[in-house]
């Protein structure tokens, strides 16, 4: 910056390759908002900026999570006939991985064959991996397809991604399939692929398995890491066998892997459960002699036990220690502390935890809120048995577990909690209405659901896309069609997604009860969302409607998608005709 400010000192102005430079340079230092002042000043002395220029900033917007500012980026690029390339639809589709929104990164796929661009290998496994972190492995095997069918062959990086998403979710047979199959397929296991099996086997509590696992990598000259350990060295304290863990933690230095950050805290975790505290401010103390800085997991594993064990003065220090390290608490460091005040009853510091936790900027989660909203309903219950004793009260009601919260709490629960924060100097947003809303939505909970959706209009304020999928999906399941339907129809106009699994529900909900014009009319709205139309024919086509052998209807809306020129690819289209023969044969 300072060779840059130079340049400009001495009438040498720069030109577009050197403000490019600076705008990549301060996005990898994570400067975005200067990065965004210098493609202004560029703009405003006449100079044109490149697609590289527009790619580092909506890559550098990407990976702090910022994809709204990402696709304004791209929105600008494209106003000033700046024509985005692979490389810019990569960087958004991986933002959206990040943030886990499966069908907007879909829809980047459609404006690529829009475009005339060719997704690359690089684009599908971006894609695979956002279809396989949302647990959505048939559309991913389904992409998986298309790769091949375009002429692309998988590599490493594409099968990992089935592994490792694989083993997370608990789908271990299936994992281990696909990894035997991988030498017959010519490709080479790497380390991500052993780790996510071993870290499988071992959160399933197969330790002999994972390290047979790890003698396997080591004959065949695939060099464990880091993460490969830690997965061992967790799964052995899971089942109490610290003194092991430890031994694995010598070992891994003498095999020429350093321990991390999270080797130790680990460790340390499983002491603390354990209650040695000792051995734990040990080896906390010998981590940090060896250079490592405790994370925030490390002390909230400290705080986590001192709440659980009701020491709140301890925990609070622990808190303050970390902050003044420079480590700031997330949102389950806070939840923990509201947690541990409510159970004691002390609603001023519970809310006042809160308040800290929103001046800090950390989202509260909808565990956070179920905790507050726990303690409001036990205090409104022992007001109305006001012959009962407090501490029986709160030890006899087993129902008051977070899970449970939703499906007890009132609307005036709701209003009450709103009022407490309101007294701590916190405002409800649309984010506090979304955790409750999602809350109860997910127990079916819809008259309360409805009347918080109602509240926060009246005050005034914007339902998100994730509060309208919530009230979709409770309406979907508790089979209210022509409410999930009208719910389509504001999200269309609002330029939200319907999530498909929701929409699958209805469409086929409708033509069960003989709404055919209303689910057409449904479908149409769908296509006008901005939907890639393969998924809409995985989803909605082939998984919905020929799996629930309404091959007639499937044809007329494959039909609704012709006549409106939503062109699918040729595979899907030949899946289509062939599930459709197959229902017409039978």
């Amino acid at each position: 910056m300072d060779l840059f400010n130079e340049m400009r000192e001495r009438s040498c102005e720069p030109n577009v390759h050197t403000y490019t430079v600076m705008v990549d340079a301060m996005c990898k230092e994570r400067k975005l908002d200067e990065s965004r002042r210098m493609l202004n000043e560029m703009m405003e002395k006449g100079l044109v900026p490149s697609v590289v220029t527009y790619n580092a900033l909506i890559r550098g917007y990407c990976e702090e999570g910022r994809i709204e500012a990402a696709l304004e980026i791209l929105g600008l690029m494209e106003s000033n006939n700046c024509r985005p390339n692979e490389r810019t639809y990569n960087e958004l589709i991986c933002g959206f991985s990040k943030r886990k929104h499966v069908h907007k990164a879909m829809t980047l796929l459609s404006k690529m064959h829009e475009s005339k661009l060719t997704p690359s290998l690089v684009t599908y496994n971006s894609l695979i991996h956002v279809q396989c972190k949302a647990g959505h492995f048939d559309s991913a095997y389904k992409l998986l397809d298309l790769l091949k069918e375009n002429g692309l062959v998988p590599d490493q990086w594409t099968y990992g991604v089935f592994i490792d998403t694989l083993c997370k979710s608990k789908r271990m047979e299936e994992a281990c399939d696909l990894f035997n199959s991988l030498k017959e397929k010519g490709i080479k296991a790497n380390e991500v692929m052993y780790t996510a099996l071993i870290d499988g086997h071992c959160k399933a509590g197969k330790i002999d398995e994972a390290i047979s696992l790890l003698e396997r990598m080591h004959s065949e000259d695939c060099l464990p890491n880091s993460s490969t350990y830690n997965s061992l060295i967790y799964g052995v304290c899971k089942e109490g066998k610290v003194q092991e863990g430890l031994s694995m933690v010598e070992n891994m230095s003498k095999m020429g892997v350093k321990p991390t950050v999270a080797t130790y805290t680990i460790v340390i975790e499983e002491m603390l459960k354990e209650g040695d505290f000792d051995h734990a401010n040990r080896v906390f103390n010998q981590m940090v002699s060896f250079g490592h800085k405790p994370d925030v997991y490390t002390y909230t594993a400290f705080i986590h036990t001192y709440c659980t064990s009701g020491n709140l003065k301890e925990a609070e220090g622990m808190m303050a220690r970390m902050i003044e390290a420079g480590v700031m608490p997330d949102s389950l460091t806070y939840t923990l502390l509201i947690s541990a005040y409510e159970r004691l009853g002390l609603t001023y510091d519970a809310f006042n935890v809160l308040k800290r936790m929103l001046d800090a900027g950390c989202d509260p989660s909808h565990r956070t809120y179920s905790f507050l909203i726990r303690h409001l309903s036990k205090i409104k219950l022992m007001n109305e048995n006001s012959h009962v004793e407090q501490l029986d009260l709160v030890q006899n009601v087993t129902f008051f577990n977070a899970a449970d919260v939703w499906k007890i709490m009132q609307f005036e629960t709701a209003l009450e909690l709103f009022e407490k924060m309101m007294e701590h100097g916190c405002t409800p947003g649309v984010n506090t209405y979304a955790k409750l809303i999602i809350g109860v939505c997910k127990v079916g909970r819809w008259g309360v659901a409805n009347s918080l959706f109602n509240h926060m209009i009246e005050r005034g304020l914007v339902p998100n896309e994730d509060i309208y999928n919530a009230l979709l999906s409770c309406c979907c399941e508790l089979r209210m069609l022509s409410s999930a339907a009208r719910l389509v129809e504001a999200m269309t106009e609002h330029r939200h997604l319907p999530l498909l699994e929701s929409c699958k529900l209805l469409l086929c909900g409708l033509y069960d009860e003989g709404e055919n014009e209303k689910a057409e009319a449904v479908f149409v709205n769908l296509l006008l969302c901005g939907y890639n139309y393969d998924e809409v024919a995985w989803k909605i086509l082939i998984d919905g409607l020929l799996k629930s052998g309404l091959a007639d209807r499937c044809s007329e809306l494959l039909s609704v998608m012709e006549k409106r020129g939503c062109q699918i690819d040729p595979l899907t289209y030949t899946k289509l005709i062939e599930g459709l023969d197959g229902s017409h044969g039978t």
